[in-house]
């Protein structure tokens, strides 16, 4: 497998290896990471864009024990949240499977898909905002979703979201990672990809 796999042969990968539900949400993020690309006229190559949005929860079904053993044997630098969180590991993990199966441009979008970070660059950015807005999320309402499509930049969507996320883990006692904090500071400061 490699990046010059057409996107038919990265969906059927990403289908034998996630339950029928993770493979529509894959397939969702995919659609919203291309929509995303163009409506934002970012300039990334749109089959890049659905092959990583596909790709991104590769690991998503594992067990989180064999999340951490697979960290542990290739040696996979993780943020304290994601040990104290192993469902979190997917993310680290799907980076490597996929950098090991020659995909290596997407490495950092899918390592930091669920936390976010100032290093995940112009692909992380739009994966980890797709992952976040793609349709069959329940937890934004249809307006809320216009709402953020309408806004000028991704990088302002991503500022709203995390401003959303940090009111929501204030709420429920809970703080941002180290990673996700730093992207908000960045962001807040007027930092682009």
């Amino acid at each position: 497998m490699s990046n010059s796999m057409s996107c038919t042969e990265v969906e059927q990968y990403v289908k034998s290896k996630v339950k029928p539900k993770r493979f529509l949400h894959c397939v969702s993020v995919a659609e919203t990471a291309v929509y995303l690309n163009s409506r934002f006229a970012v300039g990334l190559d749109k089959d890049d864009c659905y092959k990583c949005g596909m790709l991104h929860d590769v690991a998503r079904n594992w067990e989180a024990g064999d999340l951490l053993l697979y960290t542990k044997e290739h040696s996979i630098k993780l943020e304290r949240e994601e040990v104290h969180h192993p469902l979190l590991l997917h993310a680290p993990v799907g980076a490597n499977i996929v950098k090991n199966l020659g995909f290596e441009s997407y490495e950092k979008a899918i390592r930091w898909h669920t936390l976010g970070s100032k290093e995940m660059g112009k692909l992380g950015l739009i994966i980890y905002l797709a992952d976040y807005l793609e349709p069959r999320r329940g937890f934004l309402t249809d307006s809320q979703r216009v709402a953020y499509n309408k806004m000028e930049s991704l990088e302002i969507i991503c500022l709203n979201v995390l401003k959303q996320m940090k009111h929501h883990f204030k709420d429920n006692a809970y703080s941002f990672a180290t990673s996700t904090q730093t992207l908000y500071d960045y962001l807040k400061e007027g930092g682009t990809f």
